[in-house]
């Protein structure tokens, strides 16, 4: 894979994916407080509120991310031709 496509590909598949754990982000924590999350799923794990939103930012993303190298892959990856 040459240079050009290889961050045409880390592009696609990033820039997508950060946008949407940004408003999954915004959707989220809009309706759930990471402090009240945090007392009740881990009440001994001392977080603030900043690390929370971070956390959850970055799981988001992770979850996109992962569905747009999903998409990637099945949709031909490399192997498509391009005329």
């Amino acid at each position: 894979m040459s240079k050009e496509r290889w961050l045409q590909c880390l592009g696609s598949t990033l820039w997508p994916s950060f946008l949407a754990a940004a408003v999954a982000s915004v959707v989220f924590f809009a309706a759930i407080d990471p402090e009240t999350l945090r007392v009740q799923t881990f009440p001994g794990l001392e977080l603030s509120r900043m690390a929370g939103y971070t956390i959850g930012f970055f799981m988001f993303w992770a979850v996109g991310l992962f569905a747009s190298g999903l998409t990637y892959v099945l949709s031909g990856g490399d192997n498509r031709r391009h005329e």
